[in-house]
């Protein structure tokens, strides 16, 4: 007579690799299961194995919106069904985050988070998976009615000698007294394990000088912005808390320019200003290492695009049309995508996003520096 084998009697690492390729939903209702699986999904080791494997997922995607109705943010997310079609589920931001803010402003998911900020200097971490919802303490460096906050820029990335999620929030502030800017400019520092800010002074970037980027500008250690001329851009080094300014190629001043990621590197996205009714077609210009830059691939020409609301890593372009249609067009297979139509509003951004286990408990993010490799489930 055959033996049926229990699933508790299999080896550990095969446990760990079954577990860690199944959505976030399912793991998260595990963990209720019993103590061991409860362990095992909370281990960091196991969380950045999930994060490796849902990498090689299907997509799913993230659109950011603001209803005119209700004159109140929120966001759409599509799922691919069992037929590979989109599903759309939309919210408000109110309605799932532990908050009563109407208004965020969104940068693109790092690992399955996302960075959000409103103009109140509210700033939070959030992992619309998990539903982890973590506000930031309050950072004022220049507490003084003199001052007013006039301008900012955020970045966030990951610490790679530890593992560690940052926070880079450049501030420039207006002197009400000498009606002229305050200087110098004061960078804040939130380091997620210690859930605190470190304020220091730079005198040689401004945030004025910087441009929020649509896309997802983090990459090996380093947050990237470009300059309003894009004669320039400038690097955030995670582990030392240094600015580095990079040239580009002086034919980028002339043309209309975005900065993403494409294929793993840092790229601009470079166009002709955008006029309804002519052709556009957008040049991606990859940086092989500082400073050199190569023209990768033309995508287009496009008819009738609105604006880029945003890439994918692997060079698909969130456009909207004059109907206010969001396409993706994946510049491989030159095919668009029809992603929807905000009717009641419009779309401000739009991302790739992965979905992830990663914890913003300040004990639990993924870091692996110093880890013990050797997964321990006990039976």
């Amino acid at each position: 007579m055959e033996q049926k084998s229990n699933f508790s009697d299999l080896p550990e690492d095969m446990v760990m690799e079954i577990l860690s390729r199944l959505p976030v939903k399912c793991l998260l209702q595990l963990k209720c299961v019993n103590k061991k699986w409860y362990v095992l999904i909370e281990n960091p080791i196991f969380i950045q194995k999930h994060l490796h494997n849902t990498k090689n997922h299907t997509t799913s995607y993230f659109v950011h919106h603001y209803f005119l109705d209700t004159m109140k943010s929120g966001f759409t997310l599509f799922h691919h069904d069992e037929q590979n079609q989109l599903i759309p589920k939309s919210h408000l931001y109110q309605d799932v985050l532990n908050t009563s803010t109407h208004l965020w402003q969104v940068l693109s998911p790092l690992n399955g988070l996302f960075l959000l900020y409103n103009d109140r200097e509210d700033v939070a971490l959030w992992n619309p998976s998990t539903k982890e919802f973590k506000p930031l303490p309050i950072s004022q460096p220049l507490n003084c009615p003199l001052y007013m906050l006039s301008s900012y820029k955020f970045g966030f990335g990951i610490e790679p000698s530890s593992g560690d999620y940052k926070v880079v929030w450049m501030r420039d502030y207006w002197d009400v007294d000498s009606e002229d800017w305050h200087s110098p400019t004061i960078i804040s520092v939130y380091t997620l394990s210690t859930n605190s800010w470190r304020n220091f002074e730079e005198f040689n970037v401004s945030s004025r000088d910087l441009v929020k980027s649509s896309g997802n500008t983090y990459l090996n250690g380093f947050y990237y912005w470009r300059a309003c001329k894009n004669d320039k851009i400038f690097a955030f080094d995670m582990n030392n808390d240094k600015i580095i300014e990079i040239q580009t190629p002086k034919s980028f001043v002339s043309k209309q320019g975005d900065l993403s990621l494409f294929n793993d590197f840092i790229a601009m996205y470079m166009s002709e200003p955008i006029i309804l009714g002519r052709e556009t077609s957008i040049d991606i210009w990859i940086m092989e290492k500082n400073g050199y830059w190569t023209k990768n691939v033309r995508i287009g020409p496009f008819l009738n695009i609105k604006r880029s609301l945003g890439y994918g890593n692997n060079g698909e372009i969130f456009v909207e049309v004059v109907t206010c249609q969001l396409d993706i067009f994946d510049p491989f297979l030159k095919k668009n995508r029809v992603l929807g139509q905000q009717k009641s509003g419009y779309s401000l951004q739009a991302f790739a996003y992965n979905e992830s286990l990663v914890s913003l408990k300040n004990n639990s993010s993924c870091n692996l520096v110093g880890c013990n490799l050797e997964l321990i489930i006990t039976r």
